[in-house]
């Protein structure tokens, strides 16, 4: 009965491990310091920031640049998330870097605009595709990417226990590529849901299993089977709410979105993203990111694993004659 109970109650835990991850993260999204740039000279876009803050203080970071092709070059390079042109009325957005924030960002200075009686006009220069009008296929695209590194290191090491550190890791970066190859042929060629990138989305895509493969299967060579519900935890229940998931890592709490940073969920949808939408920019952090847990899980691969514990002798009975 006491099992019994406890398992109850494990579950009941592991529910609201998950409800309150995923709600705490997505249930009231708020801005924090979404980088806007603003073609306007210095005083002009302090005076923007005093009246932004006034209205969400703490909400928007404005940065002034020189010309309008500066600051959209910020913008296709990642450094800003929008680009406001006073002096034309107009606003520059990139859907395709996230839906929620390109919403959020026009909804903020359409209503100053208002306040000031004028009219703000609003362009998307990276909008989203059509196969992905609502902008969250990339978040699931992650994760199909990622549960294929999870299984397949769960499968390898009961299938092939005795594989060394070289084996191993050629089998998951041959297991990772043909995962890859394959989600990618469907996120861009059936779906169009990630188009016109499937080269590099096929290389990042692998490299995403890869990175979590090595990781789950060090973890498992460490500690045994609970390794991959370590793993499991961190990088789902975890690690994809602190993304930011659909929303984006600027919209959630700043601790969680801090967590997101180092846990490989945020930067492989990060990758992904920049990959395709975004010909490659800002991607050396979060490849970099990805490239540490690679690193840590050859690290424990290297590890000497858990010894069986020895069955206990048993005493011979003597037999009479």
């Amino acid at each position: 009965m006491r099992r019994i109970i406890g398992l109850v109650i494990g579950v009941a835990l592991l529910g609201m491990l998950f409800a309150g991850s995923f709600l705490g993260a997505f249930h009231a999204p708020e801005p924090h310091g979404v980088p806007v740039a603003v073609v306007a000279p210095a005083e002009q876009v302090g005076q923007l920031q005093g009246g932004i803050d006034g209205r969400r203080a703490g909400a928007f970071t404005l940065r002034a640049y020189g010309s309008a092709a500066a600051a959209r070059a910020a913008l296709l390079d990642r450094e800003v998330d929008a680009v406001l042109v006073p002096a034309e009325g107009r606003l520059v957005v990139a859907s395709a870097g996230g839906r929620t924030g390109a919403t959020v960002i026009t909804a903020a200075f359409q209503v100053a605009a208002q306040a000031q009686g004028r009219t703000l006009k609003v362009e998307d220069a990276v909008p989203l595709p059509p196969g992905d009008a609502g902008g969250i296929s990339g978040m699931f695209y992650v994760l199909s990417v990622i549960l294929p590194g999870i299984a397949l290191s769960v499968l390898l090491a009961r299938v092939a226990p005795g594989l060394g550190l070289a084996a191993r890791a050629g089998v998951l970066l041959a297991g990772s590529l043909v995962a890859g190859t394959a989600n990618a042929w469907l996120a861009d060629v059936v779906f169009g849901a990630l188009p016109g990138s499937f080269g590099p989305l096929v290389a990042v895509s692998a490299g995403i299993a890869l990175a979590v493969g090595l990781v789950v299967a060090g973890l498992v060579k460490v500690i045994g089977t609970p390794g991959v519900g370590v793993a499991a935890l961190l990088f789902v229940p975890i690690g994809l709410p602190a993304s930011g998931g659909p929303l984006g890592a600027r919209y959630i709490p700043e601790w969680y979105a801090a967590v997101g940073r180092v846990l490989p969920v945020g930067p492989a949808a990060e990758a992904v993203r920049n990959t395709v939408f975004f010909g490659g920019a800002a991607l050396w952090t979060p490849i970099g990111v990805l490239a540490l847990w690679a690193l840590l899980g050859l690290v424990l691969l290297a590890l000497p694993g858990r010894r069986a514990q020895a069955a206990p002798a048993v005493p011979r009975t003597p037999v009479a004659a």
